[in-house]
């Protein structure tokens, strides 16, 4: 008896914690691939309701947005979690959606639709991107926007056991938590690469930037390249590969547009030091929208 008054109150707070998890959007995360390519990305064919209640759908290619019609553009986005935008950010407000709205606005009538595919994949750099797209192309879309930041340089292609992510679900919203938790724990226990390492990934990376420029040339695609500052640049502090990418696009005569000066003098556009909040969805899709709004114009 004495036990069971025990053990009874824990088993409510466990189940009390439990519940309470489901109701804050865990339990039921996105699934993943495993793959050699591209490393990983969504499994086709998921809908979420996720963190406080935001939408995240992934569609029959794996992308994150609507399946779309047949004849619409098809505006691919590639990049890494910024662009996917967090399970914290419903789908309607991701700048990728907010972008195909501009355009459909800007060019009425242009286009039967304007369907935004996101496929930004968190912990990505330019090695997994150039992998999905010799894999699979650009799914269909004309249009290739690549968003990039200063970290993206200094990650290697990066898989999926090294990710606190899912390829099969787990039981429970507490196992999810603890994943996450364990992740965000062992995080203060790695060390910086040296910065010979750094300078080889960085090399790699703008290689595998180039590629991927190559790669639409010869698919017919225009890119547009996006840089997308932290909030410590935007307070002054220095980006490394900046310069470096503009002159590779320039190489490749690529336009580049620098989301610095739309996000500056604006307040709450971030989460954290990279991620945008609902509001820098906004700004940088409206950025965006009207810049390949201009690009599509001219065809």
């Amino acid at each position: 008896m004495h036990r069971l008054r025990v053990a009874l109150p824990l088993v409510i707070v466990v189940i009390g914690v439990e519940l309470a998890l489901r109701v804050v959007g865990l339990g039921r995360p996105i699934l993943y691939d495993n793959r050699e390519s591209w490393g990983f990305r969504p499994v086709p064919d998921q809908t979420r309701r996720r963190l406080f209640g935001a939408r995240v759908h992934v569609n029959a290619l794996g992308v994150r947005g609507p399946d779309g019609p047949a004849d619409a553009l098809r505006l691919l986005f590639l990049g890494d979690s910024v662009t996917w935008g967090g399970s914290f950010v419903d789908d309607t407000d991701l700048f990728a959606a907010v972008a195909a709205r501009v355009v459909a606005e800007r060019l009425p009538g242009r286009f039967p639709a304007v369907v935004p595919l996101d496929a930004g994949v968190n912990a990505w750099g330019p090695q997994n991107v150039l992998g999905l797209l010799r894999e699979r192309g650009g799914l269909g879309s004309p249009v290739w926007v690549l968003t990039l930041l200063d970290d993206d340089f200094r990650r290697e292609k990066t898989r999926i056991g090294e990710v606190p992510y899912f390829n099969a679900p787990p039981a429970t919203a507490w196992e999810e938590l603890l994943v996450l938790g364990a992740y965000k724990l062992l995080g203060a226990y790695r060390q910086p690469k040296p910065a010979e390492d750094v300078e080889r990934l960085a090399q790699a990376n703008l290689a595998a930037c180039a590629a991927i420029l190559e790669l639409a040339r010869a698919d017919g695609a225009r890119v547009l390249l996006v840089w997308h500052p932290s909030a410590p640049a935007l307070a002054g502090e220095p980006e490394v590969y900046h310069a470096r990418l503009a002159a590779e696009a320039a190489r490749a005569d690529v336009p580049v547009l620098d989301l610095t000066a739309a996000y500056r003098g604006r307040d709450r556009l971030y989460v954290d030091a990279i991620h945008l909040s609902t509001a820098g969805h906004r700004v940088a899709g409206t950025a965006i929208g009207a810049r390949l709004a201009e690009m599509l114009a001219q065809r």
